[in-house]
């Protein structure tokens, strides 16, 4: 009874992942769309996010659960105003994208100190897993950073928990540090040690981007960068 049972559970947890695994092969498609519709919606606050397929929530089945959602959820929070998302980031984006093709997107107003706008940055983890160069890394980004206005969010690199891409993850995100500490007028999000050992739980069916739960931990480094 005990082993046919162990089985049942088996058969059932293996359900539910094949089911999440269906979900993640138009998730990209589908959470894109949903943050061109959210950005059509209006808000006294508007929050631009850059970066990648993190700033969209791959991996959670529901998009505004990524780090660009939790954050504006908190927005709203503590200022009771309507929150507008501009979702930039895309999947597979790098450092290199982001000061390319992304930040000529984000609002003239945005750029040059808009008050009712904040902009938020997280990049590197495709840095990491495609090669660049550390000193590549750190001169894009510090091009990124003097772009950005006073009070932005840019995030260090979050633990790639595992392998190579770790390794080279751990080597990019004191870079990021030190970049932002260079530019005094920006807040850093600490996600690097908000997001160590993220258990497995904590996993989307492709097991390579955090779930709902996993970005749970993004969301509060955000959110607590908010009030440094």
């Amino acid at each position: 009874m005990v082993r046919r049972g162990l089985g049942m559970l088996l058969l059932a947890v293996l359900a539910v992942w094949a089911r999440g695994l269906a979900a993640a092969m138009t998730m990209e498609a589908d959470h894109a769309a949903f943050w061109r519709r959210r950005a059509r919606s209006p808000g006294t606050v508007t929050l631009v996010a850059l970066g990648d397929s993190l700033a969209q929530g791959l991996g959670a089945i529901h998009p505004e659960r990524s780090w660009a959602g939790r954050l504006a959820e908190a927005i709203e929070e503590r200022t009771g105003s309507r929150v507008r998302v501009l979702v930039l980031g895309v999947c597979g984006a790098g450092v290199a994208d982001v000061l390319r093709l992304q930040l000529p997107q984000v609002p003239a107003a945005a750029l040059h100190g808009d008050p009712g706008t904040l902009i938020a940055l997280e990049v590197g983890t495709n840095d990491a897993s495609g090669g660049t160069d550390p000193e590549e890394y750190r001169r894009l980004l510090t091009e990124v950073c003097a772009a950005l206005p006073a009070g932005s969010l840019v995030g260090d690199v979050p633990d790639l928990q595992r392998g190579r891409v770790r390794v080279a993850g751990a080597r990019l995100s004191p870079v990021a540090r030190e970049v932002v500490a260079a530019h005094p007028r920006l807040r850093l999000v600490r996600l690097e040690a908000a997001t160590h050992r993220l258990a497995p739980w904590e996993f989307g069916p492709d097991l390579a981007h955090p779930n709902g739960l996993g970005y749970r931990r993004f969301g509060r480094a955000f959110t607590a960068a908010l009030g440094s």
